[in-house]
């Protein structure tokens, strides 16, 4: 801690009082020695606020698989339409040979069933 000393020098037929340390004489010059202690030093708080938090969910990989893919056959039979119309839709599409897989001349037998 510092402390700062002051000195008075009081001069002659000044009154001093010194509490009790002894008496002053008119004329004679008195030194005063007195203490002057800072004041302490200020406090201040600081309120200090705790980090931003974020909480990330990652998802688990998903495997997208496509489905297989239908025949115009397999198509034709899903979407209910009759033998007759499929062999007339093969005549009318160039009778690909995809359609007819024993190649026998009637073709979706794999969806319909064997027609010969």
């Amino acid at each position: 801690m510092n402390r700062m000393v002051a000195a008075l020098l009081v001069s002659a037929g000044a009154v001093a009082a010194l509490g009790g340390c002894g008496t002053t004489t008119a004329g004679t010059p008195v030194t005063v020695v007195r203490e002057i202690v800072p004041p302490p030093p200020a406090t201040t708080t600081a309120v200090v606020a705790p980090p931003a938090t974020s909480v990330v969910v990652v998802e688990p990989p998903v495997t997208v698989t496509r489905a297989p893919s239908l025949t115009s056959c397999q198509r034709l039979f899903a979407e209910g339409f009759s033998y007759t119309y499929a062999y007339n839709a093969w005549v009318n599409a160039g009778r690909p040979l995809s359609w007819d897989a024993d190649r026998d001349g009637y073709p979706c037998e794999q969806s319909y069933g064997n027609r010969n």
